[in-house]
C-alpha cells in the first residue's frame, strides 16, 4: 500500500520530494520498539503475495521513476533497519529542503531495462486486483525483474 500510495502521490501531485517515515517494512522489535508511526504492526495482510518477493526492489523502482519525474523519495525514519533503499534523510534537513538530495542516479540503461522487462512480461491487471489473477504469474519471472530493479543501484549495501 505504501508503494501504490508513493506511485498515486507521484502521478496526482508531481512533487518534488516524497518522504516516508514509520514505513520501514521491518516488523521484529526489542522491547518497548515500535514498528510503525501509529505503534506495532503486521506484514500486509495479502502476504504471501507473488508479486512482493523484494520489498527493496520496488522501493527502487519508485525512486528510479520518481527520479525521471524530477522528484526524490527519501527516508525519515529513525529506525537503523529499513527496507526501504530511499536516502536517509533527517526531517530538519527536509524542513530547509530547497533541492533534491543527493542520490546516486539511476543508469537510464539499467531503468530502461526494467521497465521493458516488465512490459514484455505483461502481468497488466485492468482492475488493478492483480491477485485475483495470481494464478497466471510466474514467481522466478517477477524475482528476475526484482533483480533488474536491484541492479540499478549497484553500489547499495542491503540487509
Amino acid at each position: 500500500m505504501s508503494f501504490t500510495a508513493g506511485y498515486w502521490a507521484l502521478g496526482a501531485l508531481k512533487p518534488d520530494v516524497i518522504a516516508y517515515v514509520g514505513c520501514d517494512m521491518v516488523y521484529e522489535t526489542q522491547p518497548g520498539e515500535s514498528t510503525h508511526f501509529y505503534g506495532l504492526g503486521t506484514a500486509d495482510p495479502l502476504r504471501p503475495d507473488v508479486t512482493l518477493q523484494s520489498l527493496e526492489a520496488k522501493s527502487l523502482r519508485l525512486q528510479a521513476l520518481a527520479h525521471q519525474n524530477g522528484c526524490s523519495v527519501v527516508n525519515l525514519s529513525e529506525r537503523k533497519k529499513s527496507r526501504l533503499c530511499f536516502p536517509r534523510l533527517a526531517l530538519t534537513t527536509l524542513a530547509t529542503l530547497t533541492q533534491r538530495p543527493h542520490v546516486e542516479t539511476p543508469s537510464p540503461c539499467a531503468v530502461e531495462s526494467a521497465l521493458n522487462a516488465e512490459s514484455d512480461l505483461g502481468y497488466w491487471v485492468e482492475s488493478g486486483r492483480y491477485w485475483e489473477e495470481q494464478d497466471r504469474f510466474d514467481r522466478q519471472k517477477l524475482r528476475d525483474i526484482d533483480a533488474l530493479w536491484l541492479a540499478t543501484a549497484p553500489g547499495l549495501a542491503l540487509a
